[in-house]
């Protein structure tokens, strides 16, 4: 009997020590299911389907271009679409407006630019533009005033052939654009591409004829060739800012009429100074009348028919 109750003590005292062993645990176990419970039932952070029909097609992508971000018309929007159209047709209105006033202005800038320059150099150097005129129609005087523009000094002389490439580039610019010639989509480099060409031509062409002088005993007859050409071009220049006076603001009609009476002019002002080249180197043309040929048509006849090329398109 005694030994019984010993037994079920012991029992009793084994069971108390593993619940206390596994009560931790089973509690542990116990907090995990209730909250595991507790997340299922009720996710803060879990979104439902809001539509109970399942989207079948992207309306918001129309059909070929696979944009999602690209939005179909709806059925009664054909009237903004013809006011898109509309507003997509303006810009090009109004760029060619904006060209049109900027040709305006680079025209006005240039004239009064000219103007106002030609004035200052008159002012400053009146008697040597008369010289230079008169020199212009004397071979006698030409010879003498190139004489004292090497003793003395030629930069006003200078100041007035600059005064020409301007000029000259004007109008070569009002001529191609009569002519539908588009060197470049902004005017004021269009511009500046004439006056570089004029001014590079006409460089080009002092410096091939200090390059023959260097090479043939002829230094003396190509200087002064170098000066009738500065002499022959300031009065060219003095005419082109009347021409381009009167092409830039003619009636359209009027404007042929102007460019072909221009071109009659510089090609007679052309010929009368080629005559006069002939006549500073007439001791040589005699013996070299090839030479003189070859030079004329090289120097002087193919660079005017490419410029005429260029400006006629």
């Amino acid at each position: 009997m005694l030994s019984g109750n010993v037994y079920f003590c012991g029992i009793m005292d084994a069971k108390k020590l593993l619940w206390k062993l596994l009560r931790p645990g089973l509690n542990i176990l116990a907090v995990f299911f209730a909250l595991q419970s507790f997340a299922q039932e009720s996710n803060p952070f879990e979104l439902t389907p809001r539509l109970d029909v399942p989207i079948t097609e992207d309306t918001t992508a129309p059909s070929g271009t696979g944009n999602p971000f690209d939005l179909l018309p709806s059925a009664g929007s054909a009237r903004p679409t013809r006011a898109v159209a509309s507003r997509k047709a303006t810009p090009k209105h109004i760029s060619k407006e904006d060209s049109e006033a900027t040709n305006r202005r680079l025209l006005l800038i240039s004239i009064i630019s000219s103007l106002l320059l030609l004035t200052i150099l008159v002012t400053l150097f009146r008697s040597q533009l008369g010289r230079a005129y008169r020199a212009f129609l004397n071979d006698n005087l030409l010879a003498q005033l190139q004489r004292e523009r090497e003793g003395v000094g030629g930069l006003p002389y200078y100041f007035f052939y600059g005064f020409f490439m301007l000029n000259a580039g004007l109008f070569i610019y009002l001529a191609s654009q009569y002519y539908g010639v588009t060197l470049h989509p902004n005017n004021w480099i269009r511009l500046s591409y004439c006056i570089g060409g004029i001014t590079a031509l006409f460089l080009g062409k002092h410096l091939l004829l200090n390059i023959i002088a260097f090479i043939f005993p002829i230094e003396k007859e190509i200087r002064l060739y170098n000066f009738t050409i500065i002499v022959f071009s300031i009065i060219l220049g003095i005419f082109f800012v009347i021409a381009n006076m009167l092409i830039a603001y003619a009636p359209e009609q009027a404007t042929g009429h102007l460019l072909n009476g221009s071109y009659i002019i510089i090609a007679s002002l052309y010929l009368f100074r080629i005559l006069r080249g002939l006549f500073i180197g007439n001791r040589f043309f005699a013996f070299h009348k090839f030479h003189f040929l070859l030079y004329i048509c090289t120097v002087e006849i193919a660079p005017v028919l490419v410029l005429t090329r260029l400006i006629m398109g």
